[in-house]
């Protein structure tokens, strides 16, 4: 039996469809506007930049908790035709290369997950969305830059001047975008972590031969470094390597894209010898990214960076399937809080704690070293058995990989959902009463799930729209 997910029958569709405005047109958003029209409302996306531009550079990693849901809406072969899947993960020291020990994904662990783990490019990732949602009826514009939010009137206007309006706002923009300063009021900036991210991808040429085993089976290197560390592996069918270099970097400013505040030959100073032609090839292409600086939650180049992105328009779009009066709006948006919320702060937490996992040095790196080897002598995959941080680091993998965020959302609605709509009906027919003297007088009719401290604002004429016009 195969470890992937093969569930991709047709969505519960709503029987309310409503108009979801996206800013953003990255992976994000189109992984939202994609969901929601698979469930059978109406969405648009608008874009700042070009197509071109928005598709990013890089490489991205999509673990078992994202492709599982991509599986889910029949995206298996098209990521297929243009991802790789891995199987192994390869450590090693930044320093000097010294063999630290690997590890093979467990196919048990996979199976449980209904999932794969598997490498591409982000504008690969980005085309293989954006032909999916163009397909399912999905209006995308570029070159559409947003100027100002109004989230009272549910509205936006362009820099052309040109206003466009939805029923609900989705922001999808990105930690330097509009959509976070118009929620919170104010351009609210993260506290620096004093590493930076460099990103390029490298000719398979360039690939040094003690590497030579990430060809066979499409794994993932990991180097790890005094306040440094590498993250590599095959994109493009192997033909070409995303690289990942992580060094020290104390400037405050910056977000992904920005000219390098430090050079790459600064943060590869100290790097084993032998990937200096990777280092040389890749000077033309990098990007540089403030790890922490960001306002986005998630730093470019973490595993579930993309992977929470793709969660969040998932579940919204489960929740809103079930949508059939404009009333439940609300309900829907604060459930939908509620469900990602928790889940993000958890993961992204994990997150940061891999990245210093691999650049922690001292006495730090000598235990973690030190464990990683005398599990790889004894012929056990590094990361799990055993006691001690990176068994836990594992333990923490296996329980994101096996999250279904589709799932989560269904048990929402049969939880909660049906049984406010259950009390809602009981209201609407004790309303009817006529209770007259005796116990019945002077009582409301029974209490329900309070909402009324909600703010989201939601449009009254929800379907009053020309859909083609619009």
């Amino acid at each position: 039996m195969s470890a992937e997910s093969s569930r991709s029958n047709p969505p519960l569709q709503t029987s309310h469809p409503i108009k979801f405005l996206i800013i953003g047109g990255g992976i994000a958003g189109l992984a939202c506007a994609l969901a929601l029209r698979r469930v059978g409302h109406h969405a648009l996306v608008v874009e700042r930049r070009d197509r071109r531009s928005a598709r990013g550079e890089g490489g991205i990693r999509l673990p078992p908790n994202l492709t599982k849901i991509f599986f889910h809406w029949g995206l298996r072969d098209a990521l297929r035709e243009k991802g790789l899947v891995s199987h192994t993960i390869l450590f090693t020291r930044y320093e000097s290369g010294e063999y630290l020990g690997r590890q093979v994904w467990d196919q048990d662990v996979l199976r449980e997950t209904r999932g794969v783990f598997m490498l591409m490019t982000h504008a690969d990732l980005h085309d293989v969305l954006y032909e999916a949602a163009i397909r399912a009826g999905v209006r995308v514009r570029f070159n559409a830059d947003v100027t100002s939010i109004d989230p009272e009137e549910r509205e936006v206007e362009l820099a052309t001047g040109e206003v466009l309006t939805g029923d609900v706002i989705v922001g999808a923009d990105g930690e330097y975008g509009p959509c976070r300063t118009a929620v919170l009021g104010k351009e609210v900036r993260g506290n620096p972590t004093g590493l930076a991210m460099y990103d390029t991808v490298v000719p398979g040429r360039y690939l040094p031969e003690h590497l030579a085993s990430l060809r066979e089976d499409n794994g993932v290197f990991v180097a790890f470094g005094e306040g440094r560390a590498i993250v590599a592996y095959a994109v493009h069918g192997g033909a070409d390597y995303a690289f990942q270099f992580y060094g020290p970097d104390e400037n405050p400013e910056g977000k992904y894209g920005d000219s390098p505040t430090v050079s790459i030959a600064e943060i590869t100073r100290t790097l084993d010898p032998r990937l200096e032609n990777v280092v040389r090839h890749a000077q033309d292409d990098g990007r540089l990214v403030l790890i922490g600086e960001a306002a986005h939650p998630f730093p470019p180049g973490t595993i579930q960076a993309t992977a929470m992105a793709v969660e969040d328009g998932a579940v919204l779009a489960k929740l809103f399937s079930h949508l059939s009066e404009d009333r439940q709006i609300e309900s829907f948006l604060f459930a939908f809080q509620d469900l990602r919320q928790a889940r993000a702060r958890s993961v992204r937490a994990g997150e940061f704690a891999s990245a210093f996992f691999m650049t922690i040095d001292g006495e730090g790196a000598a235990q973690r070293d030190a464990a990683m080897k005398a599990k790889s002598t004894s012929g056990g995959n590094v990361l799990e058995g055993g006691e001690g941080e990176a068994n836990s680091l594992w333990e923490e993998i296996r329980t994101i990989f096996g999250y279904d965020c589709e799932d989560e959302a269904d048990d929402w609605w049969v939880q909660w959902g049906l049984l406010r709509e259950r009390a809602l009906s009981r209201q609407t027919d004790d309303a009817d009463v006529d209770y007259g003297e005796g116990e019945g007088e002077g009582h409301a009719a029974p209490s329900l799930l309070d909402f009324s401290a909600m703010t989201v604002q939601v449009s009254s004429t929800a379907s009053d729209y020309d859909a083609e016009a619009w």
